[in-house]
């Protein structure tokens, strides 16, 4: 079934003039386990991991998620994709890499206007990849194709070392003695105290920092992160907002802090957070803490924001 598909999208795509090439060699994706082929033309992003073709708003962008996959897979149905605004087109379940796969196609609105995605959800019972290939219909003829194509070509693991948790990215942060590194999800890093993942509104603090994907407008910046804290999925009732600015590597940034509940458990939290505009958008640190630790740990989240520096 796979052979047959690979060789009708290859026809495809060659007969639209647009193809993941036999030439291309397969090419690990910074920061991840994952390799595939990427589509011609494309090349490796700066903002997330993966590949993009930006003059036709194209893009390939992998996640690894501590989850199990096939949990993933039956959990991605057309009501739940519903509710993130996208509407499932088809589903079929390929053969990746030996072991079963679910791809999804997809159309979705965004700020921009409506784009489709070929979404393969792969991997084994304690990790996920997420391989999300993104572009427009009115982009060259066959992307779209050429994107499904290299999709199909993805591969994990092997015999080499999993790479560095800041490989690719466009900074660097040295974590301290109370808030150590848990682990890499796409372009964002996550510092817990115990140096393993956590979840908001639990018993240890959680911080996060990345960088955003897509440029944007941020306009005036005290209002612009009092308004990107509002849109944090991990918090509810953001409100009581005390912030300043400040200034890392040369850029201005603002830091703010303000009284929010959990999302999940409606527990009293406090949030702290940093955004940090550059020439591609913005680098956001963000902080969470139950209520009653804030005094303690709020200082440790602005110790290790102290440790942000750009990295070329």
């Amino acid at each position: 079934m796979l052979t047959r598909m690979v060789r009708s999208l290859t026809l495809a795509a060659v007969a639209a003039g647009f193809a993941v090439s036999s030439a291309a060699q397969p090419v690990r994706v910074p920061g991840t386990k994952v390799t595939l082929a990427p589509p011609d033309g494309f090349s490796v992003a700066r903002q997330y991991p993966g590949f993009e073709r930006a003059e036709d708003r194209a893009s390939i962008m992998v996640t690894e998620l501590p989850v199990s996959a096939a949990a993933m897979a039956r959990s991605m149905t057309a009501p739940a994709l519903a509710t993130k605004g996208m509407t499932l087109i088809s589903a079929s379940d390929p053969v990746i890499a030996g072991k079963p796969a679910r791809l999804l196609h997809v159309r979705q609105q965004s700020p921009a206007g409506e784009v489709l995605k070929w979404i393969l959800v792969a991997g084994d019972p304690k990790t996920t990849f997420m391989i999300v290939g993104t572009f427009t219909g009115g982009g060259p003829p066959g992307i779209g194709e050429s994107i499904r194509l290299s999709l199909l070509t993805t591969s994990w693991g092997g015999a080499a070392a999993a790479p560095s948790p800041f490989e690719g990215l466009p900074f660097r942060m040295t974590p301290t003695a109370t808030l150590k590194l848990a682990r890499r999800v796409s372009n964002m890093l996550m510092f817990t105290e115990s140096g393993t993942p956590g979840t908001p509104g639990a018993t240890e603090a959680l911080y996060i920092a990345g960088h955003s994907i897509g440029q944007g407008h941020i306009g005036d910046l005290r209002a612009f992160s009092e308004t990107r804290a509002r849109q944090t999925t991990a918090a509810r009732g953001v409100t009581n907002f005390s912030g300043r600015t400040l200034l890392l590597e040369g850029l201005d940034a603002y830091e703010l802090e303000a009284d929010a509940n959990d999302a999940r458990s409606g527990r009293a939290m406090r949030l702290y957070q940093v955004i940090i505009p550059d020439q591609t958008g913005y680098f956001i640190l963000q902080g969470f803490i139950r209520a009653d630790r804030a005094a303690e740990i709020v200082p440790e989240f602005k110790a290790l924001t102290a440790r942000f520096r750009l990295h070329p």
